[in-house]
């Protein structure tokens, strides 16, 4: 299964739009992407999976899972739990949202890992950022 950026973006942006601090997969907005719906629940799965492998999401509470268990049957069992993004999960979302960073890994990166993807979402957030504060000061 590959890595869908604009579904992660999107994820992401629901947090992001929560109005607590942490989130739970049974929120109004996420709920649709996996309930009743074992193709959607494996896509979902895969996604925040990646994300915690990454050190962008974790557990609320601070142990060690994010609410899904592997059954030997090849599904999963779910577990509505609090989940938080981390310092670096909100940089990652805010590198997302910059201007031209989604598009670039969808075309010049969109073979990328885990890990680049990440890495090349900071560095390109970094280089919008670094282009405001050059623009802001000259002007």
């Amino acid at each position: 299964m590959r890595i869908d950026i604009e579904y992660i973006k999107n994820l992401l942006e629901v947090v992001l739009d929560h109005d607590k601090p942490d989130f739970r997969i049974d929120h109004k907005d996420i709920a649709p992407l996996w309930r009743n719906d074992d193709e959607k629940l494996d896509n979902l799965v895969f996604h925040m999976e990646i994300l915690k492998d990454q050190g962008l999401i974790e557990n609320a509470s601070g142990s060690g899972g994010i609410g899904f268990r592997r059954m030997g049957n090849g599904g999963f069992t779910v577990s509505v739990i609090p989940l938080r993004l981390t310092a670096k999960g909100h940089q990652f979302a805010a590198d997302l949202s910059k201007p031209g960073v989604i598009e670039k890994l969808k075309t010049s990166f969109k073979d990328s890992g885990p890990s680049e993807v990440v890495k090349v979402a900071f560095s390109l957030g970094a280089k919008v950022l670094e282009k405001k504060l050059e623009d802001a000061l000259s002007g």
